[in-house]
């Protein structure tokens, strides 16, 4: 099979797009000038028939010019292997319904809903897992309360946790205080109980983690430790290995306690009996819930005398980690090979997946080489380099889709790689991706079971959560203005711009990267006890900046509707993962997510009495200038150029005026001003305020929040985003 040598590669650009009509009409317009008494222009004019026939020629140097030099400079590029970076597959997690208890196997399809003239978008599960008969749909937050404390209050999670779409809950610890989530199941399990715990803020030290249960008549706060647990753990999983920190996104599995009972967390009006809880009760009465339910407590105890907080992306209940990554079950055939050297067959999907695993990224790939009648197949071996000598080797290009094998010669002993026997079938199976940006399907709708009979007696399925870090494939302008980087850092992570290169390349998501070198205190800090010495490393918003370590902060593009993006944990793992390969030895790599800053504006904005008079409304302009604002705060969106924030990068009124001026006819901007609100990010110490008070706290950003004024400026880890309390005041001129 003849490869396409176009596809993947990069399409040269037209160095002079000029066409025949427009040659002849530059040529023309310059008549007057050169030769003002050459009035008769003509078509059957003697001098217009020679610059027509001038611009034909023209016209064919032109298209040679075209080839060069740009072109040479593109093929120079797909000789050294630099394509465009395939797209990226959206992935989320799917949470199954059964009425009796079932496995549902990796490799599990569901899709979307068709729509009108659309195909659906299909995600494949890349795990298997034990669906159980109950579910998780009660969250409820009890506390805080101090440790002693013989009543507490309880508030309403659930809608953040169980129903879709699921959301991000940053749980405040205080000083010396203690928070309990209680998680309801409908059901007391039957089997081994497995619930996933994923955060995107981990606890820092200083602070106590312990499971407990609801046994038999036990008040919340009385409720005791599975057997066998301790705390300041995870679950201790069944097969007796070491349990997780509660620091890390795991998995955790109990043995249904013997004694677990159901209880209620109110009382109901009438209803079968059951324990009712009377030393914790709700915070309001929308918040109480008078159902029955088997509660699995998380307690969290800040020993500590500052603040502290833990965030919680999802919990995790019958659910497995799907991606937008379809996988060839049955072979497919590549063609038939001809005996000759270095044949070559393209999938007819592409581009191949690429595994989070460093040692086998691309291990869905088998090519098998079939001889004799009917053939029989036999696997061959994926290299990187064909070695020398025979062996039943090939390459392969994952961008591309296209399989090479190799060129030895039995009779003169030379080549590398053996040729497959003339006649012999080549087949294959792989996992391609399916979909690039438009996998970024919304929470639930990822509903429809490709094979319904595959997963009986599982009832339904759903993504509690948006799918996300979806990509298309890499624009050529992008491609050709990241080669000369690519070719320049070799692979290999020396330079802070090294660093913020490759973290780029594993996932096309990520709009933002800043590297964060090393970073030292030049001053001791404030209070009695210095908070640092002259010397110390930065340790400002959980960011370690000692020497030999480096700091990358990443950024996913997530659209505009998302006004704070954050990454995933597998996006996280996949850049982390991408730079441990490339970078020294002795470097302490560190990836994180940002660290928001929000920004709150204040303006008013004049109204002219005809806008008013023609419809323009105070409401209409507050909301057009809010929505501009945000806008303009975006963090991948936004930016003076629209392209998005840098990570450190200030704010200054000049530009925001120039991103919400109103039309000239509707008004004008009479005043104009910005400051820095509380940061969005909690790290220990705690004192968001910016300034030395409260047991001479550390500063928990390197300088203190300003008022209104001109500009803000931003901690070198700090980017920016939209405040929810802008101050916008239309108001209608008196002239």
């Amino acid at each position: 099979m003849t490869p396409n040598p176009q596809r993947g590669r990069i399409p040269p650009p037209h160095l002079d797009d000029r066409t025949w009509q427009d040659l002849v009409d530059q040529m023309r317009a310059l008549i007057p000038q050169y030769a003002p008494d050459w009035t008769d222009h003509n078509p059957s004019d003697l001098g217009i028939t020679l610059i027509e026939l001038f611009a034909w020629l023209t016209e064919g140097v032109i298209y040679r010019l075209n080839q060069v030099p740009d072109k040479s400079y593109i093929a120079f590029l797909n000789l050294l292997g630099v394509t465009r970076d395939p797209p990226a597959p959206a992935h989320t997690y799917l949470t199954f319904d059964t009425g009796t208890a079932s496995n549902v196997p990796a490799g599990t399809q569901v899709s979307t809903t068709p729509a009108s003239g659309q195909p659906p978008v299909v995600f494949q599960t890349d795990e298997s897992v034990r669906v159980l008969p109950i579910r998780l749909d009660t969250v409820l937050q009890v506390g805080p309360f101090a440790n002693d404390a013989a009543t507490a209050r309880y508030r309403e999670l659930s809608p953040a946790f169980v129903a879709a779409p699921t959301a991000k809950t940053l749980v405040t610890l205080p000083p010396q205080q203690t928070v309990q989530l209680c998680l309801g199941l409908t059901d007391k399990p039957t089997e081994l109980l497995r619930l996933g715990v994923r955060l995107f803020q981990p606890l820092p030290s200083g602070v106590s983690v312990s499971w407990v249960y609801s046994a038999g008549a036990t008040e919340p706060l009385a409720w005791a430790n599975p057997p066998g647990l301790q705390d300041g753990t995870l679950l201790r999983p069944p097969d007796g290995s070491a349990p997780l920190p509660l620091g890390q996104d795991g998995a955790v599995t109990l043995p249904p306690p013997a004694d677990w009972g159901a209880q209620r967390a109110a009382a109901p009006a009438a209803g079968p009996p059951a324990p009712t809880w009377t030393s914790v009760t709700p915070a309001t009465t929308a918040d109480g819930r008078t159902d029955a339910r088997y509660w699995l407590g998380l307690r969290l105890v800040n020993a500590t005398k500052v603040q502290s907080a833990v965030g919680i992306d999802r919990l995790l209940l019958n659910a497995a980690h799907a991606t937008a990554a379809l996988t060839v079950r049955t072979p497919e055939i590549l063609g038939v090979a001809d005996g000759s050297p270095f044949q070559s067959y393209l999938l007819r999907n592409r581009p191949l997946y690429r595994r989070p695993e460093l040692r086998a990224p691309f291990g869905d790939l088998t090519v098998e080489v079939g001889t004799g009648t009917p053939p029989t197949f036999q696997a061959w071996a994926a290299m990187d380099e064909l070695p020398p000598g025979p062996g039943q080797v090939y390459r392969f290009d994952p961008v591309v889709g296209e399989i090479t094998f190799g060129d030895y010669d039995p009779q003169s002993h030379k080549g590398n790689g053996s040729i497959p026997a003339a006649g012999s079938t080549i087949r294959a199976t792989y996992r391609y991706v399916a979909s690039g940006a438009a996998g970024n399907v919304a929470a639930g709708t990822l509903v429809v079971f490709a094979n319904p009979a595959a997963v009986s007696p599982v009832t339904g399925v759903t993504n509690l959560a948006p799918a996300v870090d979806g990509a298309d494939e890499e624009a050529v302008q992008d491609t050709l203005r990241r080669a000369p980087q690519q070719l320049k850092t070799r692979d290999r992570a020396v330079t802070a711009e090294d660093y913020e290169i490759l973290a780029g390349e594993p996932n096309k998501s990520v709009a933002v990267v800043r590297c964060l070198p090393p970073r030292l205190q030049v001053l001791d800090g404030p209070g009695a006890t210095p908070a640092w010495r002259a010397g110390d490393p930065w340790t400002f918003a959980g960011i370690i900046r000692a020497p030999g370590s480096v700091n990358i902060v990443v950024i996913p593009d997530q659209g505009a509707a998302v006004p704070r993006p954050e990454p995933t944990a597998e996006l996280i793992d996949e850049v982390r993962s991408h730079l441990d390969l490339r970078r020294d030895l002795g470097v302490q790599l560190q990836v994180v997510g940002p660290r928001y800053l929000p920004i709150s504006v204040q303006a008013q904005v004049v109204i002219w009495q005809q806008a008013a008079a023609a419809g323009a409304t105070v409401t209409s302009v507050q909301t057009d200038t809010l929505q501009r604002i945000a806008a303009f705060l975006h963090p991948t969106r936004g930016g003076p150029a629209g392209t998005g924030w840098q990570v450190g990068q200030a704010v200054y009124v000049s530009d925001l005026f120039q991103a919400i001026i109103p039309d000239p006819d509707v008004g004008y901007i009479s005043t104009l001003q910005v400051r820095p609100e509380i940061p969005a990010y909690h790290y220990p110490p705690l004192n968001p305020s910016g300034t030395d008070t409260n047991f001479n706290a550390a500063l928990e950003r390197p300088f203190g929040l300003s008022g209104y004024g001109a500009s803000v400026r931003l901690a070198d880890y700090e980017i920016v985003c939209a405040s929810d309390r802008h101050d916008v005041q239309p108001v209608i001129s008196d002239t």
